[in-house]
């Protein structure tokens, strides 16, 4: 891939993000550790957290690499 094509990539993930909301069952084990990149709410069981994606699958796929690194 040049410049110009990631530039043109670039270009695009920033015109097309969007804002889901991922929600999902916390971890049994689920510790905050280190920075928190999202807008997260925890009630009882659930957590759900405000991702910016260019798609929902995106936002998903995100947020559960982020909880796997919070264990």
């Amino acid at each position: 891939m040049n410049s110009v094509d990631m530039a043109t990539n670039l270009i695009f993930r920033a015109k097309n993000l969007q804002e889901f909301t991922v929600t999902t069952e916390l971890p049994d084990d689920f510790r905050f550790n280190g920075l928190i990149p999202y807008d997260i709410k925890i009630d009882g069981d659930q957590i759900a957290a405000k991702v910016w994606a260019i798609a929902f699958e995106e936002a998903v796929d995100l947020f559960d690499q982020w909880l796997t690194t919070c264990k």
